[in-house]
């Protein structure tokens, strides 16, 4: 027979939340390397060939990062405050997601701000156009 100390009310982690925590942690580093940073150099590169006539919502993607990256890091501790496999799996889960999206909403922040940015543009070639033929 095993013995057990008296009063320990606390039951070890099952594998199952260790896994699901590793793997959640592992593939949020893996979408901040993989996707993150090439998204950002992306709109970088692009932000630099237009010499800054590109609108980069900054302040937006900034935003959006740290907040789903809170978001990730809420659901990783879940992870590792779970006894339970499947809360954990399901957290870390969750983290992942929060990561990804994260990791792409500057791509849809900056495509948003250079369409807002091209239907301000055409009005004003209109306009251009308007004035030469005058002319």
């Amino acid at each position: 027979m095993r013995s057990h100390a008296v009063g320990t009310g606390r039951r070890r982690r099952p594998r199952s939340v260790w896994a699901a925590l590793i793997t959640g942690l592992v593939l949020c580093i893996v979408i901040v390397a993989g996707v993150l940073l090439p998204v950002l150099g992306l709109i970088g590169a692009a932000d630099a060939t237009t010499i800054g006539a590109l609108n980069v919502p900054v302040g937006a993607i900034t935003a959006s990062i740290v907040i789903s990256y809170l978001v990730a890091l809420g659901f990783l501790a879940l992870a590792f405050i779970s006894r339970v496999g499947a809360l954990a799996w399901i957290a870390a889960t969750a983290a992942v997601i929060a990561t990804l999206v994260g990791s792409l909403w500057p791509l849809v922040a900056t495509a948003l701000s250079s369409v807002n940015q091209v239907e301000n543009v055409i009005p004003f070639i209109q306009n251009l156009i308007t004035q030469v033929m005058n002319r």
